[in-house]
């Protein structure tokens, strides 16, 4: 009769639980030593902050710089964490991204309509000047558009392409064809001298050739509401709310709009979408408590309520607000 080693076996099991709890520990210690999402976000961070100070300071194109440098860093992490990268842990990556591409927007945009003109209204020459450079550096990097078609086989049976150059020139540009990052920019800048009527025709020149670019229809809106046809902006912007009814540049810029019109409670609407859309960004609450005011200068809780909102956001202090809020400077 053979009897079954029961401490032979009690001994290889042992080790098998002992060889589990060692692959075990080795998959905890390799998870442990994943770094956290915020260390991953350190730089990013920083870079995100140094942004936001450069642009309190005054520094629009910096700011867009440091905001630029900030997605890069994002991408790079992403890129680097694959595994990762579709997680919900990762989530807050993506919303800083989102709000990096926010604020650059914002930001040149709030440098087209800033009231501060550095160059005369008669003396376009600088502006002029640098259109000529970025023509010259587009000319320098363009590359001919050219298509390919599938030759007739040869007797070898093989099928060679056959490059198609375009008709009309050889460096691939049609005729009369509209280089819409030159108008957008030049629009900008004609619109940052009140040259409205030069900015008006190349974005007409924009919207002709891309009906749907977006850039274009705001800036043509900013265009209708810094000269006051505030009528002629809202079709604008409504157009552009219902291709994207959570566009808070747009919604802020309806805002406006609709407030110069006497619609307050469309303005109001328009700023509680906003919020909505972003609620990180102070730029709704300023707005709002600007709109209560102007509805109501006597009462100022509400008003004064969104202006602090503002503020802990990281938005800078209006001492113009403040002094109507009755609000005492430290």
């Amino acid at each position: 009769m053979k009897f079954f080693d029961i401490s032979a076996n009690r001994s290889k099991l042992i080790r098998l639980v002992i060889a589990a709890i060692c692959v075990f520990s080795i998959c905890a210690v390799a998870k442990e030593k994943e770094p956290k999402v915020s260390e991953l976000l350190k730089d990013a961070n920083e870079l995100m902050t140094q942004a936001q100070e450069a642009y309190v300071a005054g520094e629009g194109k910096q700011a867009i710089e440091l905001y630029r440098k900030a997605i890069d860093e994002i991408v790079r992490v992403e890129r680097e964490n694959p595994r990762r990268v579709s997680s919900s842990e990762f989530a807050p990556l993506r919303f800083r991204k989102a709000l990096c591409e926010t604020e650059i927007d914002r930001i040149m945009l709030d440098d087209v309509s800033s009231s501060a003109r550095t160059v005369a209204v008669t003396d376009t020459s600088a502006l002029e000047a640098k259109r000529a450079e970025r023509k010259k550096a587009a000319e320098t990097n363009n590359v001919p558009d050219v298509s390919f078609k599938l030759a007739a086989k040869t007797e070898s049976g093989a099928q060679a392409p056959v490059a198609e150059i375009p008709e009309d020139g050889a460096d691939g540009a049609a005729k009369g064809e509209v280089n819409v990052a030159d108008e957008l920019e030049w629009a900008k800048d004609m619109l940052s001298v009140d040259r409205f009527d030069d900015a008006e025709v190349s974005l007409l020149k924009v919207l002709k050739a891309a009906p749907e670019s977006r850039d274009a229809r705001v800036l043509m809106a900013l265009s209708r509401l810094q000269q006051g046809k505030h009528n002629d902006a809202a079709v604008v912007l409504d157009d552009l709310l219902a291709d994207n009814p959570r566009d808070e540049t747009t919604l802020l810029l309806a805002a406006g709009a609709h407030a110069a019109n006497g619609s307050y409670a469309k303005a109001m609407d328009a700023l509680d979408k906003a919020m909505k859309a972003n609620p990180q960004r102070p730029a709704g609450y300023y707005n709002m408590a600007w709109l209560l005011l102007d509805i109501n200068p006597v009462k100022t809780d509400e008003p004064e309520m969104y202006y602090r909102k503002a503020v802990e956001l990281g938005g800078t202090r209006d001492l113009d607000l403040e002094r109507r809020l009755g609000i005492k400077s430290e």
